[in-house]
């Protein structure tokens, strides 16, 4: 199939046209917007729930692990197909995944709170619940990113793909007070299957009403999957790749044992504990908002500079987190990283959307949301398992000591400089 293509009518060149604040980018900031909501509700509700199931405070971090792990390996592999078959309908899928993980995990919770599922056997299929969203809900981030890098320059990817990931943020400010609302009323159970319910109306609307008139690319080698895999080594992306892990990581451990931290420093359990968590989250998540909607638009810094400022206020807000002795220290510690995070995620994803050319964004989409779920694999080990067995401030530690060397990294990493456009070059030398 030739790669020029006859002029559109109106109604499709529309579809195709720059993504700027239109009816696809509002669909795609709602439908991100659940899951943000979702995950943030699930977080926030976790740890008071493996307590009151009998399971070991580390299992909040390791019934995430295997969902993090089949996202590493499933996320690349949606974003190539979505480069091929187009990113509709892989966004759709991957919403649609989701809900049914939202709906098993809340009905595994509810035989495990009715004693039908005890021990080892509830650990598991908790498990296997939240696997299905590792391995198909994995689809919507990377082919809702390539979507916007579809319709975007270069040089106004950052912001547009900071304005979509906003969505997350959006859903997780809102979310843990929706969840801690509904959690003291009808339950810690009754908020997942909402969020399933909202996933599944979500897929349906990604379906049938997102415009997307681009048509299916030729059929290419299966070879060509492991090729994209193989940009993992480009040194173009390398460093980016690097960078994202240690976030990751760093993210893992920090909201795996806020919940557990906060009902220890403040001595809460139960719908309290998930109340007080969810509160952290959101004022997180509010901080992470405003930095992506209000504060980034005016920095005008590039990428390089966006991960080195995030990494440093990252590391103050868990810092601060530490000798925290009050709610109060916590929510300022919950703000400070937020602000960091909404500085270092866009950095870290606008730089490695930049760095490669228009027919890789899919694949470099994929291992980009790939990267963002890796560290939860390795993150259990650091923070669930290092709180039981060395106390509560030994995860927090490690994580600060991860940051200052993600701040190093990014201001003197070399990888970092070799950005490489697809597109004309600015005509102000100033513009990052």
């Amino acid at each position: 199939m030739p790669d020029s293509q006859p002029p559109l009518p109106h109604a499709e060149a529309a579809a195709n046209a720059p993504i700027g604040r239109n009816r696809q980018f509002r669909l795609l900031f709602v439908c991100l917007l659940v899951i943000g909501a979702g995950n943030s509700m699930l977080l926030a509700v976790a740890p008071p729930l493996v307590r009151q199931l009998n399971l070991a405070d580390s299992s909040v971090g390791w019934i995430f692990s295997l969902s993090a792990l089949l996202w590493v390996f499933a996320s690349p592999y949606w974003g190539r197909l979505s480069d091929r078959i187009g990113r509709k309908p892989v966004a759709a899928l991957g919403l649609a995944a989701y809900a049914v993980s939202m709906a098993s995990f809340g009905a595994v919770v509810l035989l495990g709170l009715n004693n039908v599922l005890v021990g080892m056997g509830l650990f598991v299929a908790l498990m296997l619940a939240r696997s299905i969203f590792g391995a198909f809900g994995s689809a919507s981030s990377p082919a809702a990113q390539a979507y916007i890098a579809d319709r975007t320059t270069v040089f106004e990817r950052t912001e547009q793909l900071a304005g979509l990931t906003s969505a997350f943020a959006l859903g997780q400010a809102f979310g843990p007070a929706i969840c801690a609302a509904l959690a003291a009323w009808v339950g810690l159970v009754f908020p997942i299957w909402l969020i399933a319910l909202l996933a599944a109306g979500a897929a349906f609307s990604i379906w049938r009403y997102l415009p997307e008139n681009t048509p299916p690319k030729v059929e290419r080698p299966r070879g060509e999957w492991r090729a994209s895999l193989a940009l993992m080594n480009d040194r173009r992306l390398s460093a980016y790749l690097l960078y994202g892990f240690a976030l990751s990581v760093v993210a893992g451990v920090t909201v795996q044992v806020f919940g557990l931290f906060t009902m220890d420093r403040l001595g809460v359990e139960g719908s309290r504990g998930a109340e007080l968590t969810a509160a952290g989250f959101m004022v997180n998540a509010l901080a992470l908002l405003a930095t992506q909607l209000a504060v980034l638009p005016r920095l005008q810094m590039g990428p390089r500079s966006l991960m080195a400022w995030g990494a440093g206020l990252l590391a103050l807000g868990v810092g601060i987190q530490i000798v925290a002795p009050s709610l109060g220290a916590l929510l300022v510690a919950q703000a400070v990283q937020g602000l960091g995070a909404g500085l270092a995620r866009p950095g870290f994803t606008g730089g490695a959307s930049v760095a490669v050319k228009s027919h890789e964004q899919g694949a470099a989409a994929g291992l980009v949301v790939a990267t963002n779920g890796a560290g939860f694999v390795f993150s259990p080990l650091i923070g669930g398992v290092a709180y039981e067995r060395f106390g509560m401030n030994v995860p927090l530690l490690i994580a600060v000591g991860i940051l200052i060397g993600m701040t190093v990294f990014a201001l003197m990493s070399r990888r970092l400089r070799n950005v490489v456009v697809d597109g004309p070059q600015p005509t102000d030398p100033t513009n990052p």
